[in-house]
C-alpha cells in the first residue's frame, strides 16, 4: 500500500500542472516512501520495489480525489488490522499509522472543498 501510494504521488507531483499540487504530492510522496521503509524494517526485508507509474491524472482535483480514496483506503485497513491486532505493540503500530494516514486525508480534504 505504501509503495503504491508513493508511486502515485510521485506520478502526480509530477503531472499536476498547480505548483501547491506538485508540493504537496511531492511531500506525501516522502512520507510514503518512510512509510514502506518502516514497513521494510519490521518486516526485515532486503529491499522494497519501487515500480513505474504514469496512470495518475494531468489535473490536481482529479489527483486530490485519488489521494483521498487512497488515504482513505489505508485509515481502513490499519484500522482493521489494529482492531485485529493481540499484540499490544503491533496495535500500537497500526494505530500510529492510522494517524498519519488521517493526517494525510485531511490535507486533500481540505483542498477539495
Amino acid at each position: 500500500m505504501e509503495v503504491s501510494n508513493n508511486i502515485f504521488y510521485k506520478c502526480a507531483s509530477k503531472k499536476t500542472p498547480e505548483l501547491d499540487g506538485q508540493k504537496l504530492f511531492k511531500i506525501l510522496a516522502k512520507v510514503e516512501a518512510e512509510h514502506a521503509a518502516c514497513w521494510k524494517k519490521i518486516l526485515k526485508m532486503d529491499k522494497i520495489e519501487f515500480p513505474k507509474y504514469d496512470k495518475c491524472a494531468p489535473e490536481f482535483n482529479q489527483n486530490l480525489e485519488e489521494s483521498h480514496s487512497r488515504e482513505d483506503r489505508a485509515i481502513k485497513f490499519y484500522g482493521q488490522a489494529a482492531a485485529e491486532a493481540k499484540n499490544e505493540r503491533v496495535k500500537e503500530i497500526f494505530q500510529a499509522f492510522v494517524e498519519v494516514e488521517t493526517d494525510h486525508l485531511h490535507l486533500s480534504e481540505a483542498r477539495l472543498k
